[in-house]
C-alpha cells in the first residue's frame, strides 16, 4: 500500500491534531504521542471521511441529491450515469485507511490504557466496517503497518469482518473490566464523541455489533451465519444507544479545517460568510426525494406528506419559464436531467428560459445556516440504533422483541432530530410524528404493514428518510443487502442496476500490485467473487 496510504507516524501527528486542545503540533513528537493524545485527532479525521466523501456518494447513489445544472455544466454526471473509474473518490479508502490507523496506534499502546484501547477499536471495527461493504476484499491482517509494510496483501472480506467482530468483543470486555479503574480513567478533553463516559462508550459497541449482525442477515456464507450467530449469543442482555453519536471537538468557523466537515463540505456558507458555491450549490434535491417525502401517488408513500421535508430541504418557486417563478414549494431536479431535459420535463420546450438556483430545493436545517459550522458532528443516530433493534427483532434474533415499537421509535427519534435542526424543540415533533406514523401505517414498504419483507422494505424506508443528508453511504449498503428503499436509477444511465461495489482505487494498482484484486468496470454491477459476502 502506498506511503500516503499508511502515513508515517510524524505526519499521522501533525494532521491529527489540528482539532486537539491537548497537544501542540507544531512541538510534539510522534513518539512522545500517547493514547489521550491521539484520540481527539483519530475520531475527527475518520469522522471527515464519513461526513465527506462517503456521505456524498450514498446521498447520490441513494437517488436523495441531484447535480445541480441550473448553475453547473457538469455536476454528479459521473453519480448519475455510472461510468466511473479507480481514480473515482479513491480518497474514500485512502483517507479512510489513514484515519484508521491512527486508531492501530492507540490499540498498539495495549494494557498501558486499556480503556483508550477499547474505544479504538471500536471506532476502527465502525468504520471498516463500511470499507469491507463497499470493497469486498481489502487488507487487515497485515495493514496499519505504514513503512514497515507498505503492500499489505488483500485478506477475504469475511475473515476481516471475523477479526474486527473480534476486536470490538475485546473492547466490551476490555471496558467491562477497567472503566471503573481511575487509573485508566478517559480524559473528557481528549474525547470529542463521549467524553470519557464509558457507558456510553459499552453502548456504540453493542450498537456497532448489532449493525454487524443485520449487515449479515441475509448472506448465505457459512462462515458469515456463524459470526452473526456469534454476535446474537454474545449480545444477550447488552443495552444500546439512547442518544445520538456525536462527535465535537471544538468545531469552529475560524477557517474551513476547523469547521464540522459535514458542513464544511455541504453547508451554505464557508467560513468566510461568503456561499460555498461548490458544496452547498452543486447539489439539489432529487425529484425522486421531494416526491417520496410529499407522498406522490408513485411512491411507497402515495397520499402522506412527511413534515420532515421542511427541515431536510430548502422550498423553491415552482419553474414555470418565467424569471418570478411561480408557487413556493419544494422542488427537485430529476437525477441525471440537464436543464433542456427538466424544461421539458414541466411542460415546456427547450428554447424556454434556463431554470434558476431559485426554482429548486437545497438541503436545509442547520445546513443553510451559518450556525451549523460549529454544531456538532454525527457518526450514528439513535434513531439508527431504534430502526436495528426493529429489524433484529422483525427477523428473529434471539433476545430481541418489540418491532413494530423500535420501528415507531426510530422514526419518533428521526423526527426530533430533524425538528431541532430546524430550530424547534423535540416536543415541538411529538405531535407530528404521532400523526405521521398513524397516516403512514396503511402504506405498504413505508408503513408497518404487509408482510414480513414489506416491514422490512418499511424500515429501510425510514432509516433512508432518518440519515438523508447526514449518513448517505450507511443508507446505500442497506439498500443493496435488502433491495430496499425502492430506489431509481438516474435517468442517464445505461445500467439496469446500481453497483454492488466500488472500484480499488487508481493508487492501489500503481503501488501494491501483487496484491490488489484487478477488477473491471462490468465486474462491478453483477453478483460475482468480487462482491462484498455480505450481498450473496
Amino acid at each position: 500500500m502506498k506511503k500516503y496510504i499508511l502515513l508515517s507516524l510524524v505526519g499521522l501527528a501533525v494532521v491529527s491534531c489540528r482539532l486537539d486542545d491537548n497537544l501542540n503540533p507544531n512541538k510534539v513528537l510522534a513518539e512522545n504521542l500517547t493514547p489521550s493524545n491521539r484520540l481527539a485527532g483519530a475520531s475527527t479525521t475518520a469522522y471527515a471521511v464519513q461526513a465527506g466523501t462517503m456521505n456524498a456518494l450514498g446521498n447520490a447513489w441513494m437517488n436523495t441529491w441531484s447535480g445541480n445544472f441550473a448553475q453547473f455544466g457538469n455536476p454528479f454526471t459521473v453519480e448519475s450515469n455510472l461510468e466511473f473509474s479507480t481514480t473515482y473518490r479513491q480518497t474514500l479508502f485512502t483517507d479512510m485507511y489513514k484515519a484508521v490507523t491512527r486508531f492501530q496506534r492507540i490499540i498498539d499502546a495495549g494494557a498501558t490504557a486499556p480503556n483508550y484501547v477499547a474505544i479504538a477499536k471500536i471506532q476502527k471495527a465502525f468504520y471498516m466496517q463500511y470499507i469491507v461493504d463497499l470493497y469486498g476484499d481489502v487488507p487487515y491482517s497485515e495493514a496499519f503497518k505504514e513503512l514497515e509494510n507498505v503492500t499489505p496483501k488483500y485478506d477475504d472480506d469475511v475473515n476481516i469482518y471475523k477479526g474486527l467482530v473480534d476486536e470490538l468483543l475485546e473492547a466490551k470486555t476490555l471496558l467491562a473490566s477497567n472503566s471503573a479503574i481511575p487509573a485508566y480513567k478517559v480524559d473528557a478533553t481528549s474525547d470529542p464523541i463521549f467524553k470519557g463516559n464509558l457507558t456510553k462508550w459499552t453502548q456504540f459497541g453493542n450498537t456497532v455489533l448489532l449493525k454487524f449482525a443485520i449487515h449479515l442477515s441475509n448472506t448465505t456464507n457459512a462462515d458469515g451465519i456463524a459470526l452473526r450467530n456469534k454476535i446474537i449469543t454474545a449480545l444477550a442482555g447488552a443495552t444500546y444507544l439512547t442518544e445520538d453519536v456525536t462527535i465535537n471537538p471544538g468545531y469552529s468557523n475560524a477557517s474551513t479545517d476547523t469547521q464540522n466537515p459535514l458542513y464544511s463540505n455541504f453547508g451554505l456558507f464557508t467560513s468566510a460568510g461568503g456561499e460555498n458555491t461548490n458544496g452547498y450549490r452543486l447539489m439539489t434535491a432529487s425529484d425522486h426525494a421531494i416526491k417520496s417525502l410529499q407522498g406522490d401517488a408513485s411512491k411507497p408513500t402515495s397520499g402522506v406528506n412527511d413534515p420532515r421535508i421542511q427541515y431536510l430541504f430548502t422550498t423553491g418557486k415552482m419553474y414555470n419559464n418565467t424569471s418570478a417563478g411561480g408557487a413556493v414549494g419544494y422542488y427537485g431536479f430529476p437525477q441525471g436531467y440537464t436543464n433542456d431535459n427538466y424544461k421539458v420535463f414541466m411542460g415546456y420546450p427547450i428554447t424556454a428560459l434556463k431554470p434558476t438556483n431559485g426554482n429548486f430545493s437545497f438541503l436545509g436545517g442547520t445546513f443553510a445556516t451559518q450556525a451549523g459550522g460549529l454544531a456538532p458532528g454525527y457518526l450514528m443516530l439513535k434513531s439508527e440504533s431504534e430502526f436495528l433493534q426493529s429489524e433484529a427483532a422483525l427477523r428473529g434474533y434471539a433476545g430481541f422483541s418489540g418491532d413494530q415499537l423500535h420501528f415507531e421509535t426510530g422514526i419518533k427519534d428521526s423526527f426530533a432530530f430533524d425538528f431541532k435542526n430546524g430550530g424547534l424543540t423535540a416536543a415541538d415533533s411529538v405531535t407530528p410524528a404521532n400523526n405521521y406514523i398513524t397516516a403512514i401505517a396503511g402504506n405498504t414498504k413505508a408503513g408497518w404493514t404487509g408482510t414480513t419483507q414489506d416491514k422490512i422494505a418499511a424500515i429501510q424506508y425510514q432509516r433512508w428518510v432518518a440519515l438523508i443528508n447526514y449518513n448517505g453511504i450507511e443508507s446505500y449498503i442497506n439498500y443493496l443487502r435488502t433491495g430496499y428503499p425502492e430506489t431509481p436509477l438516474a435517468r442517464t444511465t445505461v445500467r439496469t442496476n446500481k453497483p454492488w461495489r466500488l472500484l480499488y482505487p487508481a493508487s492501489e494498482y500503481s503501488s501494491n500490485t501483487a496484491n490488489v484484486p484487478n477488477v473491471t468496470l462490468a465486474q462491478v454491477f453483477v453478483k460475482n467473487e468480487f462482491t462484498p459476502f455480505i450481498y450473496k
